[in-house]
């Protein structure tokens, strides 16, 4: 039976996760390890310098003070022995688009996973409302299952599920994020001041991305991968450095 350690950023008693958890035992062997409390957007941070409460909840069940890269951390080097053979991070409250992907706990934790040359999926839910996950978890049993059984390595995938009705799945590229931030200052005293970091998201929606494919009901996978090096740029870069190099000899 394939072990599945499952985590999350929302937090190990939120909906989408408990919901996913409840299902995933039923065939496979699982071991779940999440943040005691919300974690969203803390992106691929660990907890350093500082010892990190590890509470079990029950067997196989683990509720960790800290963020969901801790949590794979931790699950891989110390809290299971056996090999794992899949990393799930969700159902998250909310989809992962674009560049989300830069800033999502959730998105961070299969990350982990695949650093460790573990396959790994990150399931996000695209819904007005969170109070039903049933069909996000159906979908992702039947995508877990053809990921185990499909052969392959070093598979990191971005899921993102619509709301309602899903026509079919897609795999597609990240799309265009428009983030409209502000900073809005509560108040200030002395040399102190508290600050709020708000505003709207959008995207564009162009073809073979992820928000199209969601968009227009489909479930939208997206493979990742973990080297961010912009090989386009190396030749014409490393030219602009030989010329520096020359002019200062």
């Amino acid at each position: 039976m394939a072990l599945i350690l499952l985590t999350n950023d929302d937090g190990y008693d939120a909906l989408g996760f408990q919901s996913l958890y409840k299902a995933l035992v039923k065939e496979f062997d699982v071991f779940a390890v999440a943040p005691r409390f919300q974690q969203s957007g803390a992106s691929h941070s660990l907890t350093l310098r500082r010892p990190i409460r590890v509470e079990k909840i029950r067997d196989k069940f683990y509720s960790i003070d800290g963020t969901p890269t801790d949590c794979v951390l931790l699950a891989y080097h110390d809290l299971i022995s056996a090999d794992i053979d899949l990393v799930v991070a969700g159902i998250n409250h909310g989809p992962n688009m674009g560049s989300d992907v830069f800033y999502s706990g959730t998105v961070a934790a299969a990350l982990q996973g695949g650093s460790f040359g573990i396959n790994s999926i990150a399931i996000s839910l695209s819904s007005p409302d969170y109070a039903d996950f049933s069909h996000a978890v159906t979908y992702s049993i039947i995508l877990i299952k053809k990921v185990l059984e499909s052969g392959m390595k070093r598979l990191v995938l971005n899921v993102n599920i619509p709301d309602a009705t899903i026509k079919g799945e897609k795999v597609t590229k990240l799309g265009k994020r428009i983030y409209r931030d502000k900073v809005i200052r509560n108040s200030q005293k002395d040399n102190v001041m508290y600050s709020v970091i708000e505003g709207t998201l959008h995207y564009r929606v162009t073809a073979d991305t992820d928000f199209k494919a969601v968009d227009e009901h489909y479930v939208s996978i997206t493979p990742l991968k973990l080297d961010l090096t912009d090989f386009d740029r190396i030749p014409a870069f490393g030219q602009i450095v030989e010329e520096r190099e020359c002019s200062n000899n």
